[in-house]
């Protein structure tokens, strides 16, 4: 269901015609440069337009932000979430042709590569040179450079370097180097939710806790899931439950302070359980291609949004063949200790399963923690590596902002001043309020994300804070080894993570052979392939 939000009066907006390439001012559409707007024209009582794909929840905190913004800037903002990414995309294509398209939107860069196709997606390159250019009035209370609205200056060099190639491999110059389609706005990452209730007690244990413990490798995935399908085989534990004195009862003993330590009433037999689950199939393909050292796939510089496959390149394919073997061996060898949602007859995520004992980690986006909270302790740690004292890879994901060709200079110089606002002034109030994280150190260094940082929450609430501790302390910290990384997106881009969700369900369900599952991937992306 659109959602349609209107911040302060709401004025006429003049919007653009891709077919007829003209606009309110007469201006060509098309893949243009921002270098001539000028930074310091007259935006107050201006109107602009913003979509997005976001839910109650992410709108709830993103809509006093604009408010704000309004206040201080006299921008009518008239704000519409279209329900989901999905729908802003086609409603984005859509309007391309139907002269209703927004000034500022969020997005992926597959989703991105299409708009620019469509020429009605502004380069931002000469907006954010020129942006020093704005008229300075003072600092705001945190410091930082303002314009005579309360606005801040762009400091491009302060986002995080992890997040910024997606939007700078999407067009290229003569010179082979990108121009910059977006900013960077909610991003989050991948955690492993592990039973605490479990674990913990596991730490009073001598004989176990050497042998079962929250994993950091694969290999250790592996040797512990086949130590506790071993522990629990020999308690007897399946269908029962295991108690904090070290006994398995049927039913609850109600003996005083002794409590559940892992419930398996649900959870009738060794076949029902694995160690780890992971949600996203796609994420995890993905993923393992980069940590074992292949590449998913790339880009070709010299003719703009042309992309291609690269996992069963002569170049990558041992490689990648090196983490599916990994992968079907966890999943299908003599101790099962992997699962995907298929496993568990689920359509798209573990976290149902994980919450009924039928794993005790699980694999998932940072945006949706709250959903792996039950009825037992949990806490959350680094997803797993190839190898611990090497390169360690975790996936980004999240949207950026888009600048579209539409409107007066006016209006899209007000548009640039909210997209700056949101992606670096109050993003680090966006991330507090939404579990997303910070896109630049302005933002983490916040007086609002630190706060958060270091409040005392509740148990879905705290999951999200430590997640967002991971983030900052190990995935931000590329002196211990991390790269939080993000793949190309270009046209067909989609269509191929697409496909990389079917890899793995092939892998773990199947027996067909792992060389026969890559080559059978690229007859159904043969428009990608590298010919």
């Amino acid at each position: 269901m659109k959602k349609t939000k209107f911040l302060s009066v709401i004025a006429p907006v003049c919007l653009l015609s891709v077919a007829a390439l003209t606009g309110c001012n007469n201006q060509k559409l098309g893949p243009a440069d921002t270098d001539s707007l000028d930074v310091n024209i007259e935006t107050r009582g201006t109107t602009i337009s913003m979509w997005t794909g976001f839910g109650q929840n992410v709108n709830d905190v993103l809509e006093p932000l604009l408010e704000e913004f309004s206040e201080k800037t006299g921008i009518t903002v008239q704000y519409e979430s279209k329900g989901g990414y999905d729908n802003l995309q086609n409603a984005i294509n859509l309007a391309a042709t139907s002269q209703e398209y927004a000034n500022v939107a969020v997005g992926y860069p597959d989703h991105f590569a299409g708009y620019i196709n469509s020429n009605i997606q502004l380069r931002l390159d000469g907006l954010i040179k020129n942006d020093v250019k704005r008229t300075k009035a003072g600092k705001d209370e945190e410091g930082y450079d303002v314009d005579k609205d309360g606005i801040r200056l762009m400091n491009y060099d302060d986002f995080y370097k992890d997040f910024t190639p997606e939007n700078e491999t999407l067009e290229f110059k003569a010179d082979g180097s990108g121009y910059v389609l977006g900013l960077p706005f909610n991003k989050s990452s991948e955690v492993m939710v592990f039973n605490a209730q479990f674990f913990n007690w596991i730490k009073t244990r001598d004989d176990l806790k050497n042998k079962i413990f929250v994993p950091t490798t694969w290999a250790e995935v592996k040797s512990v899931g086949t130590a506790v399908n071993e522990y629990f085989d020999s308690i007897g534990v399946w269908g029962k439950g295991l108690y904090s004195n070290g006994n398995v009862y049927a039913s609850d003993p109600g003996i005083s302070g002794v409590s559940v330590v892992f419930d398996a009433k649900a959870v009738p037999n060794k076949d029902s359980f694995r160690l780890l689950s992971y949600d996203s199939t796609a994420n995890l393909f993905i993923t393992l291609v980069r940590q074992y050292g292949g590449t998913y796939t790339e880009l070709d510089k010299s003719v703009n949004g042309k992309g291609y496959v690269a996992f069963n390149d002569a170049n990558y394919k041992e490689k990648t063949l090196e983490a599916l073997t990994m992968l079907r061996d966890l999943g299908k060898g003599t101790e099962k200790v992997f699962g995907i949602p298929d496993t568990f007859n689920e359509k798209s995520y573990c976290s149902g399963p994980f919450k009924k004992y039928q794993s005790l980690l699980n694999i998932g986006s940072t945006g949706g923690l709250s959903n792996s909270v039950g009825s037992f302790a949990v806490d959350c740690a680094p997803i797993p590596q190839k190898d611990a004292s090497g390169q360690k890879y975790v996936i980004s994901q999240g949207t950026n902002l888009a600048l579209f060709n539409n409107g007066t200079d006016a209006e899209k110089v007000a548009a640039w001043k909210l997209m700056v606002y949101l992606s670096q002034q109050v993003n680090g109030s966006f991330a507090a309020g939404t579990g997303y994280f910070p896109t630049c150190k302005a933002a983490m260094n916040s007086e609002a994300y630190q706060d958060y940082l270091n409040n005392s929450f509740g148990a879905g609430e705290k999951l999200a804070q430590n997640a967002a501790i991971i983030n900052t302390l190990q995935y931000g910290d590329s002196s211990k080894g991390w790269t939080r990384f993000v793949d190309p997106g270009f046209q067909g881009s989609s269509a191929i993570r697409l496909e990389a969700t079917n890899i793995p369900k092939k892998v773990l369900l199947e027996n067909t052979e792992l060389q026969a599952i890559l080559d059978a991937s690229y007859t159904v992306l043969t428009d990608y392939v590298r010919k």
